[in-house]
């Protein structure tokens, strides 16, 4: 009985850690082009409330997915426009766009709320109960090895293709970039809408799979969470990931003390993630002598003329 209940422990911890960390690497790849996106919530609740708008519609899963994942991609990018094309304050543009966000998804799911989904994404082997490691594998639906997938895609091309470099050398010094002939704001704009597609994908993952039903602000405050990852996973891919593990796991644990009659304040669970988020960065600035791995030009807006 103890082997069943740690395995619900270890499922309920990879479902809520595939949801974070989709849009955590959005995030990263975002920043690593020096892009700061703060937008992260809004783009999730987009993509989720897109995405589940088309399944009760169509009924036609792959479709949701396709329109969840493209219309956080547009969404974001507002705060590519702003913060690339016109050069105004990262800060302010993607509060702006979590605002944004939600206001509007929960303007176009009104006539949603409650609705009953007929199609959602399935786990590869419907196991009730998993006893073991590989039956808990085995109870992830296709976006969890997406998302590995994508992690190690994203590690491989960050580090070792032309591309990646490039984007780490945008990301670090836009003026000598440029002087390379590096084209910063094409770079910067493509990685702003990469990293929203990927919080789609998260928000689809999130009323398709995670919670099958949409209600107004549902993203509960992931998306605050997925930027503190990019953060305590220090840019860095796998970090990131286990990162999302390890928040996943408080994420799966709050519910389960309770039912075994620890009285744990919810609230202290959320502002958790942050806490040591804080500790790790204060642990990270001084063992590494204040290089915490953000990419040097993040949040600062390129003029070619001042180069």
């Amino acid at each position: 009985m103890a082997d069943v209940q740690l395995m619900g422990l270890l499922n309920a911890t990879l479902q809520a850690a595939t949801l974070l960390f989709i849009a955590a690497l959005g995030e990263l790849i975002t920043e690593k082009s020096g892009i700061l996106n703060l937008g992260v919530e809004g783009m999730i609740s987009i993509g989720a409330v897109t995405g589940f708008m088309t399944a009760i519609n169509t009924e036609n899963l792959f479709l949701s997915i396709i329109v969840g994942v493209l219309s956080a991609s547009i969404f974001s990018s507002i705060h590519a426009f702003v913060t690339v094309i016109l050069k105004q304050d990262q800060t302010v543009s993607g509060l702006i766009l979590t605002i944004l966000g939600l206001a509007l998804s929960s303007l176009l799911g009104k006539k949603y709320v409650g609705k009953k989904l007929m199609v959602k994404i399935e786990s590869i082997s419907d196991i009730t109960e998993p006893s073991n490691v590989l039956e808990v594998l085995l109870n992830q639906n296709f976006i969890f090895y997406l998302a590995i997938l994508l992690m190690i895609t994203t590690s491989f091309v960050l580090k070792k293709t032309m591309f990646g470099r490039r984007l780490e050398a945008v990301g670090e010094d836009s003026r000598a970039a440029d002087s390379m002939g590096l084209k910063i704001n094409k770079t910067q704009f493509i990685a702003t809408c990469v990293g929203g597609a990927f919080a789609g994908l998260s928000g689809v993952y999130l009323t398709l799979s995670y919670v099958p039903y949409w209600t107004d602000n549902m993203t509960s405050g992931r998306g605050w969470i997925c930027l503190a990852l990019v953060i305590f996973g220090g840019w860095k891919p796998y970090r990131t990931a286990i990162g999302a593990v390890l928040f996943g796991f408080l994420e799966a644990l709050v519910p389960r003390l309770q039912t075994y009659g620890f009285d744990l304040s919810p609230y202290l669970v959320k502002i958790a993630p942050y806490l040591i988020t804080i500790l790790v960065l204060v642990i990270l600035t001084i063992y590494k002598e204040g290089k915490t791995g953000a990419p040097g030009n993040i949040g600062r807006p390129f003029f070619r003329e001042n180069r």
